[in-house]
Parts: C-alpha cells; sequence; structure tokens
C-alpha cells in the first residue's frame, strides 16, 4: 500500500522557557500541508527491507522510517516483516518534520496492514518515542503542540490558505538553533495577523544570525503583492509565503525563481487540507 506523509509548517512557534530536563518548553500551531513524501508499504515474510528514492538516507539503522517499522514489530510481535521504500520529496533540515512524518506514516500504515487493534493514543506514544513532532503526525490535521510538542490540541483554522515553500538547499541544525537562541534568548518578529494567527517564529533570530538568505528571502516575500506574510518554518532552512489564490502562488514562483536563481526547491503548497492518514491500496 501507498501511505502519504505530510510535511508540516509552523504558523507560529512560541518558546516560553528551559525546562528541567534541558529542552525548551514549547507552544506551536502546526499545520499539515499537501506537500509530502510518499512510502510503498508491504509485509514480507521476516526483517526489514528498506530503500529510499534519495541514496543519502538509505541507511536503514538511522532512517526514521525503518526505525519507526522496527519499533512497530517490536512492540507489537506480528509475525511478519515488512517492506518500505520512501520516495523522498520533502527537503532534509528544513524545519518541516519530514523524517517524523515519515516515521508517523509507517505506523499508520503498519496498524491498518496488520491489523492491530491499538488506538491513536497508543500510537502517539509510539510516536514520541520517534521523535518531538512526531505524534503531531498522527492526528494528521491542523494542532497547537506544547510541550517539547508532544502535548496536541487538534483546532480548525478558521482559513485554509494556499502558499509557497522555499529551500536554499542547506539545512539548518535544530540543536545548534535551540542552543543558539539559548546563549540569546530573543522573541521572533511578529508578522500579520491572519484569520485570527499571528505569524512568529522565536527561532528566527538564531538562524538569521547565521544564514543572511533566508531573512532576505523573507523580506523579499513580504514585498510581493501576493503574499499576505512569510515566516521560517520551525528551525528552518524553509521559508514560506502564504498566500490566498492558487494564481497568486504560481505567479510568485515564476517572480521568485527569476529573482533567486531556477535551480531552487520552491514548491506551491495549501494548507490544512492535507491528511496524514491518506492513504490507497
Amino acid at each position: 500500500m501507498k501511505q502519504f506523509a505530510p510535511a508540516k509548517i509552523n504558523l507560529y512557534l512560541h518558546i516560553l522557557g528551559r525546562r528541567p530536563d534541558g529542552f525548551h518548553e514549547l507552544e506551536t500551531l502546526m499545520a499539515p500541508i499537501s506537500l509530502g513524501d510518499t512510502l510503498e508499504i508491504d509485509l514480507i515474510p521476516s526483517g526489514i527491507d528498506f530503500t529510499c528514492s534519495d541514496p543519502a538516507l538509505s541507511d536503514a539503522q538511522d532512517n526514521l522510517a525503518a526505525r519507526a517499522a522496527r519499533l512497530f514489530l517490536d512492540e507489537f510481535k506480528p509475525a511478519t516483516g515488512v517492506r518500505l521504500h520512501l520516495e523522498k520529496v520533502v527537503p532534509i533540515g528544513a524545519g518541516l518534520g519530514g523524517g517524523s512524518s515519515d516515521a508517523a506514516a509507517v505506523l499508520l500504515a503498519l496498524r491498518r496492514l496488520v491489523g492491530v487493534k491499538a488506538g491513536d493514543a497508543k500510537l502517539v506514544e509510539l510516536a514520541a518515542r520517534l521523535g518531538s513532532d512526531a505524534p503531531f503526525f498522527i492526528q494528521g490535521r491542523p494542532a497547537v503542540c506544547r510541550g517539547r510538542g508532544e502535548i496536541i490540541e487538534p483546532v480548525a483554522l478558521a482559513e485554509n490558505f494556499r502558499g509557497l515553500l522555499v529551500h536554499p538547499g542547506f539545512g539548518v541544525s535544530t540543536p545548534w538553533a535551540y542552543k543558539t537562541y539559548a546563549q540569546n534568548p530573543c522573541l521572533g518578529e511578529p508578522g500579520r495577523s491572519l484569520a485570527g494567527v499571528t505569524l512568529r517564529n522565536d527561532l528566527e533570530p538564531s538562524a538569521f544570525s547565521k544564514y543572511p538568505w533566508l531573512p532576505a528571502v523573507k523580506a523579499w516575500f513580504r514585498e510581493q503583492p501576493e503574499t499576505l506574510d512569510s515566516l521560517m518554518s520551525g528551525s528552518g532552512s524553509s521559508v514560506f509565503a502564504l498566500t490566498r489564490a492558487e494564481g497568486d502562488t504560481v505567479t510568485l514562483r515564476r517572480r521568485f525563481l527569476a529573482e533567486f536563481g531556477e535551480s531552487l526547491f520552491a514548491a506551491p503548497f495549501s494548507v490544512g487540507l492535507a491528511d496524514a492518514g491518506q492513504d490507497s491500496p
């Protein structure tokens, strides 16, 4: 079967302080988007057979999708193995939760394929062992996430947006971003209020201080007539611009590529319309 694994964007990301365990306390509004990876998942007699369209991600010991399959087999002990093929679309190290979404997609697909009677709460518990963003993707809908991201409150967006997501071709280390923030806590610049949500990302100052491409692109987006507002997602390095209409996104993409380079990753997306549980036989 095929399972879609949507990327996410953070419409806001507030850092509330340092936790006793050393991590940061967060409150963030995340939304799945229509851009994502695709996994082909089948049962085999035994073991885990993992392949990926990106050779750099083909290590089954390290890849979150393969680790999710191993965790599922260890937890429920079905008399089966798993064959996985990951068709990678979401950029790596982009603040889009690609690896976490892949892991959640595997757990959701295996629950259906194996017929394990485990509720979402159980899958969320397993997902939390794989990454802070992974529980969000089990729910598969917009949510305010708190704690380290594991406390999830689904919400209904007052409006669904379209947008353009761009990636510079390099990643930003999430641990580095939080460490840099801790050295100089500085809130992100509040953006515009859209459908009751004020865009803000408290990790922007950290990332912007080292990677000038990011603030330059955000500022350029905000100057364009099609853009409602722009923000970095997660710890970066992706930046998105929100628009109201598909035609606006197409026009914005064409102008962005002409300005910054035709070879850059620039993908249109819809906000709040993806479903982490989407699958097909």
